[in-house]
C-alpha cells in the first residue's frame, strides 16, 4: 500500500508546472550531447572538488578521454543528489537501464542520448515528460527575441550588465536603445527601449543577481550625472560611487517595470569569484554577512512592484520567510543552487508553508542550462513537496485536498498570476 507521501507525489505528479528561472538557450534549448549534459557545473565543481584535474575536463579534449575521466570521478559522488539528477534523466529519457554509470555503460549511453537528442521536436517531448508547460529564460538586453517559441520558452530581461557592468555595454546599450548614451536623459531613453524590446517580445520579468555589500537606495539625477559621465569615459570610480551610480541604474529599471507591471526576481547572497582555483561557473560561495534590510528602501519605494527573491544562506531564508510575511510586494522564490538539495529544501519549505500565504510562495525553479536537466530537478522537488505535506495532512494541519491545493499554488498556480502567463 502507497504512503501517504507517495500517493501525494503521484497527484503532484500531474500539476504541469511553469519553470520561472533557468539559463535554457531559446537557440539551444536541449543538450547536443552526453558530453553536454556532463559538463553541467553541479557535475564538473563536484568531480573537481573531489579530486579530478580541470585538464581532464577541458573544452578541447576529445569525448573518449574526457567522459570517462568524469564518469571515473563520478563514482566519488555517487551518494549525492546531484548524481542522482543524472541517472534519472538517463533512465527517464535514454531508456538508461543501471543505477549507476561506469566505464562499461557510458558509450551505450553516449550512443542513445545522441541519437534521441538530435530527434526533431525533442525538447517539446522533454518537457511532457517532465510536465513542463513553460520554461522562464535568462536574456541579455542586447539578444534577439524572434525566432523561437516564446509561449513554452518565456524571455526575462537579465539585468546585471546594466546595472553593475554599465561601462563595459554602453555601445550595446546605445546600439538596443537607438542614440548614444551620454547623460541621464539618454540612459533613461535607451532603458526605456530596451523594456519596450522585451514587453514587445513577451517578456514577463527581469532578474538580478545582487552582490554581497550592495545597499539599495535612492540617487538623484544631479549626483548620478558626473559619476555616468566619468565612467563612460573609462575613469575609475571609487568603491561608493560605483555603488552609487549602480543604485541609479537599478531604480531607473525598477520604475521602468513598475510602467510595464513586470516583476522583478531578485537572487540575492552570492560572492563571485571567490574559489581562484575553480572550475567554469564553480568559483562563487555563500554569504552569510548580509541582510534583506539593504534591500528594504527598494522594497518600500517600489511598493508596486513585485519582487520575487531567492536566497542562499539560512540566515537569509529566515528573513525572507519574515520579508514576505510582511511586504505585500515581496514573494519567496525556489531553493537557490547551494540550498537546492533536499535537507535544506524541506527545511524551509516546511517553514514556508507553516508561515506564508499560500499565493506567496514560488515553489521551485530548475535553474537548468538544458531542458534535460530540468526534469529531474523538478522531480527531486515533487518529492521534497509531498514529505512536507504529508507531514502536514498527518499532523491534521491540512486535509490531503487543502495539501494539493497548496501544491497547485507552488507549482504552477502563483507563477501564472504574478508573471501573468
Amino acid at each position: 500500500m502507497p504512503t501517504l507521501a507517495e500517493t501525494l507525489y503521484a497527484e503532484i505528479r500531474k500539476v504541469r508546472v511553469i519553470d520561472v528561472h533557468s539559463h535554457v538557450r531559446q537557440t539551444e534549448p536541449s543538450a547536443s550531447s552526453l558530453r553536454d549534459i556532463l559538463s553541467y557545473h553541479y557535475f564538473t565543481e563536484l568531480a573537481f572538488s573531489s579530486g579530478l584535474a580541470k585538464d581532464h575536463m577541458a573544452a578541447d579534449l576529445p569525448d573518449e578521454r574526457m567522459i570517462p575521466a568524469l564518469v571515473e570521478a563520478m563514482a566519488r559522488f555517487d551518494n549525492t543528489v546531484q548524481y542522482g539528477w543524472l541517472i534519472d534523466a538517463a533512465r527517464t529519457l535514454f531508456d538508461f537501464p543501471d543505477r549507476k554509470l561506469t566505464a562499461d555503460n557510458w558509450r551505450a549511453l553516449n550512443d542513445t542520448a545522441a541519437r534521441k537528442l538530435g530527434a526533431e521536436d525533442w525538447m517539446d517531448e522533454v518537457l511532457r515528460r517532465a510536465n513542463i508547460e513553460k520554461v522562464f529564460l535568462t536574456n541579455s538586453f542586447f539578444e534577439d527575441l524572434d525566432g523561437f517559441d516564446r509561449q513554452r520558452l518565456v524571455p526575462c530581461l537579465r539585468i546585471d550588465d546594466l546595472v553593475f557592468h554599465l561601462d563595459q555595454v554602453a555601445d550595446k546599450l546605445s546600439d538596443r536603445g537607438g542614440a548614444t548614451v551620454t547623460d541621464t536623459g539618454s540612459l533613461k531613453q535607451a532603458l526605456a527601449a530596451v523594456l519596450e524590446y522585451f514587453v514587445a517580445h513577451d517578456a514577463r520579468s527581469a532578474a538580478i543577481s545582487l552582490p554581497p555589500g550592495f545597499t539599495c537606495r535612492a540617487v538623484s539625477d544631479a549626483d548620478a550625472g558626473p559619476l555616468l559621465r566619468a565612467t563612460l569615459k573609462g575613469k575609475d570610480l571609487a568603491s561608493d560611487e560605483r555603488g552609487a551610480l549602480s543604485a541609479y541604474v537599478l531604480y531607473l529599471l525598477a520604475d521602468l517595470c513598475r510602467e510595464r507591471r513586470l516583476p522583478m526576481q531578485l537572487m540575492i547572497g552570492v560572492i563571485r569569484g571567490a574559489y581562484r582555483h575553480g572550475v567554469h561557473q564553480g568559483t562563487d560561495i555563500v554569504s552569510n554577512r548580509d541582510s534583506l534590510s539593504q534591500y528594504a528602501d527598494l522594497f518600500n519605494r517600489f511598493h508596486d512592484v513585485t519582487f520575487t527573491v531567492s536566497t542562499l544562506s539560512t540566515t537569509l531564508a529566515h528573513e525572507l520567510l519574515a520579508y514576505t510575511w510582511i511586504f505585500r510586494n515581496v514573494v519567496a522564490s525556489g531553493h537557490w543552487w547551494y540550498a537546492n538539495v533536499p535537507g535544506i529544501i524541506e527545511t524551509d519549505l516546511r517553514a514556508r508553508i507553516e508561515a506564508l500565504p499560500r499565493t506567496k510562495i514560488l515553489g521551485y525553479y530548475s535553474d537548468a542550462y538544458y531542458v534535460e536537466l530540468a526534469l529531474p530537478k523538478f522531480d527531486m522537488y515533487r518529492w521534497c513537496l509531498a514529505r512536507v505535506l504529508a507531514a502536514q495532512v498527518q499532523m491534521k494541519r491540512l486535509t490531503e485536498a487543502d495539501a494539493l491545493a497548496v501544491a497547485r499554488c507552488l507549482l504552477r498556480d502563483n507563477a501564472k498570476s504574478i508573471f501573468n502567463v
